[in-house]
């Protein structure tokens, strides 16, 4: 790819799980709406790199932008990363152009539409009319500067597991729960009962050491009623990325997982339950995240 800030002042850096533009020496101010540079800097990114929320610095001011902005953006990051090695061209229009991208991808067949779809490039391009809709002026301004914490106060999310390729999946799945378990250490079985809308059962059993079955939408929920995580959806979305990108990384397909994990689900269940169109328990996602972390070079 091309360096995407030769036209753009932007300055990008991932703060924690949120993405913090410094646009303060932009000659376009750091406007995804008029400026394809500006777009380019921000996609580029987020190549990689997992987030909940992107925020435009402007000298004394910042702005976030609105969750269907940042959901495009982020599913743009997604697509670069992914499509690179099928159409490096369509790539790196993404980066200037993330809608028209999802338009050509869209229209075709075959892997580059397959991830445009699973991404979730194209229903992102899908629900915003143009540029000044989904990056117009009305992005909200906020002060709470304070309040963007740093990488080290973020506390790990499930696909974020020291060395999880020497792990079994009873030992992957374990940090999972040691995870969520210090969730409700922090804030209490009711408190998470209620925010997370998890049933009090596997919370209660959590709390007292136990393993209990858990979805990873369950899981996510209870991890986002913590105030360093971002919100459930958004946990859902970055451990889907982590598998993708680890299966991309580890020159993986669904076959080569199927055999690898020794047939404990078909190749059509995980693709089903890695886009999300499937629901994936705990149990699954280490025995999917293990053997594909146990494989990257």
């Amino acid at each position: 790819m091309r360096n995407a800030r030769d036209d753009c002042g932007c300055e990008p850096r991932v703060e924690g799980h949120r993405l913090v533009v410094d646009a303060t020496d932009c000659p376009k101010l750091g406007r995804l709406a008029a400026s394809p540079a500006c777009r380019a800097s921000v996609v580029n990114a987020l190549v990689g790199r997992p987030v909940a929320r992107v925020r435009t610095r402007i000298e004394s001011e910042t702005y976030v932008h609105d969750d269907g902005a940042t959901a495009l953006l982020i599913a743009a990051g997604r697509f670069v990363a992914l499509a690179a090695g099928h159409d490096h061209a369509l790539a790196a229009r993404t980066l200037r152009d993330p809608l028209g991208a999802a338009r050509a991808a869209a229209g075709r067949s075959g892997p580059v539409a397959e991830l445009a779809a699973a991404t979730g490039l194209i229903e992102g391009s899908r629900r915003v009319a143009g540029y000044d809709d989904a990056f117009g002026p009305d992005y909200r301004p906020t002060t709470e500067l304070n309040s963007l914490t740093s990488a080290s106060a973020i506390l790990a999310m499930l696909h974020d597991v020291d060395s999880a390729g020497d792990l079994s999946p009873d030992g992957l799945r374990a940090r999972y729960d040691q995870r969520l378990r210090s969730v409700i250490e922090e804030h209490g079985v009711e408190t998470v009962v209620d925010e997370a809308g998890v049933a009090s059962d596997p919370v209660a059993a959590l709390a007292e050491d136990d393993s209990p079955a858990l979805t990873l939408e369950e899981a996510a929920a209870i991890l986002a009623t913590s105030e360093t995580e971002p919100d459930a959806e958004a946990i859902v979305l970055e451990t889907r990325d982590h598998l993708l990108m680890g299966m991309t990384t580890a020159v993986l397909d669904v076959e080569a997982v199927e055999s690898g994990i020794d047939g404990a689900l078909d190749a059509r269940e995980i693709q089903q339950k890695i886009e999300g169109r499937l629901p994936m328990n705990l149990d699954e996602l280490a025995t999917i995240h293990g053997y594909i972390e146990e494989r990257k070079p």
